[in-house]
């Protein structure tokens, strides 16, 4: 019994921990309220600051002040601030008093007003972040409609630098929130641009576009100096997401073909590091020329979805056939890597296209077993609240509470431990019946800590156990039907059940 205490103990010690330090975490990204007097004198010369003034009792604007909340740490990383200036009702300077003010949101940097936002367009923040960066970014990020500006733009930047052209369908979503968090790493190294005009997908040749999903398209125009020659575009397969552009960006800047002289199973390119294969072309002093232009045709056809390398076969010692002219290696470990003899650049291609759409379907296999187990997990809640539906649960170790008794218990202990539940929610009688079990193991071993019961009525399915210290609130964790408890703050806790 006493091993089974203490893991209970140690449990609940490691989730109030926890949830100390998620708390001093909220702190770090919580909005900042001042004054117009402490805003003015904490105004910093070439900060961005985004402000919203607002004035007490303001209606309809508590979902935009949720939202503007929730992104003070992602514009933090940003080096912005975001404030919430709080007004007097006899205020009549030029932001607290102007008309309509409640109904917008100012971007300044130092004391000078960048833009004005409605907080209509600020509805998430996705929005909120977009749109921040995409006013911040104006010379690194143009947006354009037709397209002969972006022949335009491309005409000027060939022989100098590459072209980054995304296509959203409308600003403010989430893949418009993406390109431009890669315009601010990547803005000086390429140019940016973004239209939102679907009809521009059609003119560039991607008839098969879907309008309403966002594009990508790598413009290589740094490697074109003839103004006569178009710029090669490479589009981007994978969905725009920060992660998925910022890796194929850094397979874009790669060489495109790169020329080895020693142990393929030594060779180590951006693709190997990036997950994605690499196909050596071999090649000897009698055919190099015509083996390096093999190879760069390979690479552009695989251009972000494998690496092409030119391997000499005068300066190593393979030991494979004579007649084997390709090599592909993968970035799993231990693999070794495959010599083939093919026929001509299709096959390799084939090869490599083949092999990358073989993983994804086993990929989304393993992606669907993770969500059976996920439903087989749910069925066995049910299946354990129905097998011990008689069961006798020792209920005389917890006091029962109700609306009237609730309030005067709170007062009777300085420590108090509250399993609020609901009757009809199998998680929640299976949470009930663990609950049950801690209480006859804590029994007569934490006299000041009693465990107590209450039922509710909630909107979402899920378990809640709150902590109460001196009658006020705060602990409070949630079991969210099958996965395990999550430690929330208790101003969290009216919005979620």
């Amino acid at each position: 019994m006493l091993p089974q205490m203490n893991g209970w103990v140690s449990c609940f010690s490691f989730l109030l921990f926890c949830t100390y330090y998620m708390a001093a975490a909220r702190n770090v990204n919580t909005l900042l309220e001042l004054s117009p007097q402490e805003y003015s004198s904490s105004l910093q010369p070439g900060r961005a600051s985004l402000v919203y003034f607002s004035r007490d009792g303001s209606p309809g604007v508590r979902l935009f002040l949720e939202q503007l909340e929730n992104s003070v740490g992602a514009l933090q990383d940003y080096g912005i601030s975001v404030v919430k200036v709080n007004c007097l009702k006899e205020d009549v300077s030029r932001y607290c008093g102007k008309e309509n003010a409640l109904m917008k949101a100012y971007l300044f940097r130092g004391n000078v007003l960048l833009r004005e936002f409605p907080t209509d367009a600020l509805f998430d923040v996705n929005a909120i972040v977009a749109n921040i960066l995409f006013a911040l970014l104006f010379n690194e990020v143009k947006y354009i409609t037709t397209l002969v500006e972006l022949q335009n733009l491309e005409n000027s930047l060939k022989g100098r630098s590459n072209v980054v052209f995304a296509y959203v369908p409308a600003i403010g979503t989430p893949e418009h929130r993406a390109v431009m968090e890669a315009a601010f790493v990547y803005g000086t190294a390429h140019q940016f641009v973004l239209t939102t005009e679907a009809a521009l997908l059609k003119n560039i040749g991607r008839e098969d576009s879907d309008a309403l999903s966002a594009r990508l398209f790598f413009c290589h125009c740094q490697r074109v100096p003839d103004l006569a020659q178009p710029c090669r575009r490479t589009p981007m397969v994978q969905s725009l997401t920060t992660l998925n552009i910022h890796t194929y960006l850094k397979l874009m800047a790669a060489p495109i073909v790169t020329e080895v002289a020693e142990d393929p199973e030594k060779v180590s390119t951006v693709h190997l590091q990036l997950g994605l294969p690499l196909v050596f072309i071999l090649s000897q002093k009698e055919t190099y020329e015509v083996d390096k232009r093999t190879a760069e045709f390979v690479a552009w056809q695989l251009l972000g979805k494998a690496g092409v390398a030119l391997l000499s076969r005068d300066s190593i010692d393979l030991n494979v056939l004579l007649r084997s002219n390709v090599a592909l290696k993968t970035a799993k470990e231990g693999v070794p890597i495959k010599y083939l003899v093919l026929e001509d650049t299709d096959e390799i291609i084939a090869l490599v296209e083949d092999k990358i759409k073989g993983e994804q379907i086993q990929e989304d296999e393993d992606e669907s077993d993770d969500n059976n187990d996920q439903d087989i997990q749910d069925d066995q809640v049910m299946e354990a609240v129905y097998r011990d539906r008689k069961r006798e649960l020792p209920l005389e170790l917890i006091r029962t509470l109700t609306e009237e008794t609730f309030n005067a218990a709170l007062t009777e202990t300085a420590h108090m431990v509250v399993l609020f539940y609901s009757s009809w929610e199998a998680v929640s009688l299976a949470m009930l019946q663990s609950y049950v079990e801690v209480a006859v193991a804590l029994k007569g071993t934490v006299p000041k800590l009693p465990c107590i019961v209450k039922e509710q009525a909630m909107f979402i399915p899920c378990t809640v156990s709150s902590v109460y210290k001196r009658g006020s609130l705060t602990d409070v964790y949630i079991l969210w039907q099958s996965s395990d408890l999550v430690p929330v703050g208790p101003a969290l806790l009216g919005s979620l059940c």
